[in-house]
């Protein structure tokens, strides 16, 4: 009887640890509590010629680790603003941060390329790391 006791206690705590699950995501944001305003946040890259006029891309990637997090067609903004990463991919990277590639397109020619660092605070993404005015040469 003893023995049958000791490997269903055996077996028990075998299951119990075997069935937590690690995630990438921190879950430290799993607070009980924790109040969160509803806008949506996005953080950005400007890019603008050296004369200071905004540069037009047809559209954006952002990458991590070589997966794409997401992609939009950019062709109908003038103002040389481009999304770097939004809560919508709050999921997709770390709070203390993450490495993202921004790669910008103009007539199918990758124009840009610029690593930044990005994280969230559990309720939204936030800039850590990169250089978010960029000056593009234009030779005449």
């Amino acid at each position: 009887m003893k023995i049958i006791k000791l490997l269903s206690a055996s077996l028990l705590a075998v299951i119990i640890f075997t069935s937590c699950e690690q995630t990438d995501n921190v879950s430290e944001c799993d607070i009980d509590g924790a109040v969160c305003t509803e806008e949506f946040r996005t953080v950005f890259m400007t890019l603008k010629t050296s004369s200071g006029t905004p540069f037009v891309l047809d559209s954006v990637v952002v990458t991590k680790g070589g997966d794409k997090i997401f992609s939009e067609k950019t062709d109908t903004i003038s103002s040389g603003l481009f999304p770097i990463i939004t809560d919508s991919e709050m999921n997709d990277i770390v709070k203390e941060g993450s490495q993202v590639t921004f790669k910008g397109y103009a007539s199918g020619i990758e124009i840009v390329s610029e690593d930044y660092k990005v994280g969230h605070d559990c309720c939204h993404v936030v800039f850590i790391q990169g250089n978010q005015d960029l000056v593009f040469s234009v030779e005449n």
